[in-house]
């Protein structure tokens, strides 16, 4: 992980429940939030923002359970955090790639739905209502921008939103979320350490 990502986790790891959390996961099974909460006899909000946090900073992985819920697992009782110290900016060229990955993927699944209609609207949201994505975007990869990374998800969780409005009511939102999950994982295994260790995932769950 790059040396901010470290340093969130450093802060999340440092919090009063998140070993213990941690602990109730060894076992390398799924569990939801909930089920944490009970055994810690913690809140359930407490144990799903450590685990929320947690998952996106990639230190245990998460899948969803259903419609309004996440399951949260660790592979290995041994925790292991490996720190890029070469270079302290986020990896925003590569971070690009993936969100360019996904957005491919999700107007491809559109395509072979043969709506010509949908895509056309996707494509007006994109040129109408984000038109300076790409420059923002490509300037602070110039002037390697503090923050840079962090600023990019907002973004693309804007961009998201719109592209996910556009389907969901065209489509329904069990379509547009399957076709949408399914664009996401594509994304993830063309670039599962990245998607992972930056957090990229996060900003485009529907």
């Amino acid at each position: 992980m790059d040396l901010q990502t470290f340093r969130q986790a450093a802060a999340l790891l440092s919090g009063e429940y998140s070993l213990a959390i941690l602990r109730e996961l060894r076992d390398g099974e799924w569990h939801l939030s909930s089920e944490v909460a009970r055994v810690l006899d913690i809140h359930v909000s407490t144990a799903s923002r450590f685990l929320q946090r947690l998952g996106e900073l990639g230190i245990v992985e998460r899948r969803r359970h259903d419609a309004r819920t996440f399951e949260y697992r660790v592979r290995s009782p041994h925790l292991q955090i490996e720190v890029d110290l070469s270079d302290d900016s986020a990896p925003l060229r590569e971070a690009v790639d993936f969100y360019v990955a996904y957005f491919q993927f999700l107007f491809r699944q559109i395509r072979q739905l043969g709506l010509p209609k949908i895509e056309g609207d996707l494509e007006r949201t994109l040129v109408a209502e984000h038109q300076d994505l790409r420059s923002v975007v490509f300037q602070q990869m110039i002037e390697g921008s503090n923050g840079g990374l962090d600023h990019l998800r907002d973004l693309m969780a804007g961009l998201h939103r719109d592209l996910w409005d556009v389907c969901s009511q065209s489509l329904g939102k069990p379509t547009a979320r399957k076709i949408f999950e399914a664009a996401l994982q594509e994304a993830i295994d063309t670039h599962p350490d990245l998607a992972v260790r930056c957090g990229l995932a996060r900003p485009l769950e529907a």
